[in-house]
């Protein structure tokens, strides 16, 4: 409850929250996989619980309650729909009894009235009709927002988008890149198995594994000794696609929490010097942290916004990586509160405003014949090509470059016919990605 209250109410990341709580309490591996089932399924099937509770509830709507009543509320809702292994008297107790630290007699009478009304009708739950609105019965259902699903319902039909939800609500395995600076990927595997982790070897990033069954990340030895870092298969193949060298100056404009300034950093053998920038001080220590366990030395991490880097380093980069921020919608499967966390104003208004200006002031650092990636993990045109096509009419010292030639893996529908990289969870089983490409000339 206290993770999801963080989540709500203070837009907390559901795994450095979830990480956080599982630090300060001690509990059994059993229960730490519980807590971390209940968290991200409650966070999953939330528009659902919370149809399922407004469904049964006469008194109060959920939206009425306070964010502590609301998630407990949530947390037994779900084990009652979801989970069969809990007994309904425990959910149902356990959420009294909690409600009472938080609320008066009346609302304990009630939590324990609607939970119990769940319990007899959760097998008979009634959506709303497809006919009448097919958006909003998948909202409901599938517990996305309805704006994206009507998006997506144009752009993909009605199969795909079920198929993107269905994939965006189940638990993923975990995505780590080996730091070859301190070992390699067969020499962390077999790290990994003695300490009690089932490991999946990528077939898409030649350093990525996909790891299961953990405890506690953090406490792993392997992670300590910074033998690998956490990253997503679709995101190792952008500092891939920006290829730098060794010896070369390099910019991460956008670089916190530092996954792809270190995976540069490998790629460059520790030589050369890339430049880090963050617009936030708290976020720059993540980059240093990152570094520093990793044994990255060629990086710096300054506080600077890029907007405005053109006149402090122009034309001094010969490559310069732009991941920017967006929307995250091409991660939900992997971070699920972000669903819940932007809405159709911010995506697809202030984003694309934000990238663009973010491009503009990247592409002065870069020197002649000097290379610039884009990226973005998101799934909507108008943060991906629509910022480019953009960006190209304005620049047009800059050109396109496919991203196939530089992919460490070959596979011919993950480029489009311009070169751009787009992977899409449901079709590529793994986080949604766009990206391109530039040289200037």
């Amino acid at each position: 409850m206290e993770v999801l209250y963080k989540i709500e109410a203070k837009n907390a990341y559901s795994r450095i929250a979830l990480d956080s709580a599982l630090s300060t309490y001690e509990l059994s591996k059993e229960d730490r996989a519980l807590v971390t089932e209940l968290v991200y399924g409650v966070i999953r099937h939330l528009n659902t619980l919370d149809w399922v509770l407004n469904t049964y509830s006469f008194r109060r709507k959920i939206e009425e309650l306070s964010p502590y009543m609301r998630n407990i509320l949530r947390l037994a809702a779900y084990q009652l729909i979801y989970l069969d292994r809990i007994p309904a008297y425990a959910a149902i107790n356990e959420a009294v009894e909690m409600s009472k630290e938080f609320e008066h007699s009346g609302v304990v009478s009630l939590v324990n009235a609607l939970l119990r009304a769940v319990s007899d009708g959760r097998k008979d739950i009634i959506y709303p009709d497809p006919e009448k609105n097919l958006s909003f019965y998948l909202s409901i259902k599938y517990s996305h927002p309805q704006w994206l699903i009507t998006r997506w319902l144009s752009r993909f039909g009605e199969k795909e988008t079920i198929q993107l939800c269905e994939v965006n609500n189940q638990a993923p395995a975990l995505s780590i890149r080996a730091n070859t600076l301190k070992t390699t990927r067969q020499e962390l595997i077999h790290t990994l198995e003695e300490e009690d982790l089932k490991v999946e070897v990528s077939s898409v990033s030649p350093a990525a594994l996909k790891i299961r069954d953990f405890v506690s990340l953090t406490q792993l030895e392997s992670f300590k000794k910074g033998l690998f870092t956490v990253q997503g298969e679709s995101s190792q193949l952008i500092s891939h696609i920006l290829a730098p060298e060794s010896g070369e100056n390099v910019l991460d404009a956008c670089a916190a929490p530092g996954g792809k300034t270190t995976h540069m950093a490998e790629l460059m053998k520790n030589t050369g010097s890339i430049l880090a920038l963050d617009i936030r001080k708290t976020r720059l220590e993540m980059i240093k942290e990152n570094c520093k366990r990793l044994g990255v030395t060629n990086a710096k991490a300054e506080l600077l916004d890029v907007t405005q880097a053109g006149s402090v380093y122009s034309k001094k980069f010969d490559r310069c990586l732009v991941d920017a921020p967006c929307s995250s919608i091409g991660i939900i499967q992997s971070q699920p509160e972000v669903r819940w966390n932007r809405d159709y104003r911010e995506t697809l208004v202030k984003m694309p405003q934000i990238q663009s200006a973010i491009l503009e002031g990247a592409s002065q650092c870069i020197k002649p014949k000097g290379v610039l990636v884009y990226s973005v993990c998101s799934l909507e045109p108008e943060e991906g090509e629509k910022v480019i096509d953009k960006f190209l009419r304005e620049r047009p010292l800059f050109r396109l470059e496919s991203v196939k030639q530089y992919l460490p893996v070959s596979d011919d529908e993950l480029v489009d016919e311009k070169g751009f990289l787009k992977i899409y969870p449901h079709r590529h089983h793994m986080d949604g990605m766009f990206a391109c490409r530039m040289v200037r000339m």
